[in-house]
């Protein structure tokens, strides 16, 4: 229990932190997320046969479609960062993952709780796996918070009060 308490303690913490950084502006939260899929395998005999390749020359994907289903979760997933978000949004898609990049306008008073929002629905995906967060709040031309992480802990790395030194929090998803 003391875990839990701790966890929603540390997210208060951060929200309390970026709303004092923002001062009643808005941010914009650019949120780069990378999406894996489950069963997604090499062809071995395929590996071997390339081994003299040298490293710079070598990206090869084994899997050119991805099933229609982690299609339409991804497309679903980008549908509802535009209409809940009014995010612009840019992706792609690769034979092994697929990556999304949002930018959003928020208030400082609401970042921490959209930015929960947004991780809980791409965790939702039943076809993929969220495997990788980063980003940035901007407040106007200027990164005010830069975060890292995967979909079980994040770390966000933010100035402190006094403007000389950072905080460093990191929160569990």
């Amino acid at each position: 229990m003391m875990q839990i308490k701790l966890g929603f303690e540390e997210w208060r913490k951060l929200g309390k932190e970026i709303e004092r950084i923002a001062q009643n502006e808005e941010l914009e939260l650019i949120i780069s997320m990378t999406f894996g899929f489950s069963g997604v395998e090499g062809n071995e005999e395929e590996n071997e046969e390339e081994e003299g390749v040298e490293e710079h020359e070598h990206h090869h994907h084994h899997i050119t479609e991805l099933p229609k289903e982690v299609i339409e979760e991804l497309g679903y997933f980008m549908d509802t960062l535009r209409t809940k978000y009014n995010a612009k949004i840019d992706h792609h898609v690769h034979g092994d993952h697929a990556g999304v990049v949002a930018s959003i306008m928020i208030n400082g008073k609401d970042a921490i709780n959209i930015f929960r929002n947004i991780i809980d629905d791409a965790k939702n995906c039943e076809n993929c796996i969220l495997a990788g967060i980063d980003g940035e709040l901007h407040l106007g031309n200027d990164v005010s918070v830069i975060f890292f992480g995967d979909s079980y802990k994040l770390t966000f790395i933010l100035p402190a009060q006094d403007g000389r030194r950072l905080i460093i929090s990191e929160v569990n998803t």
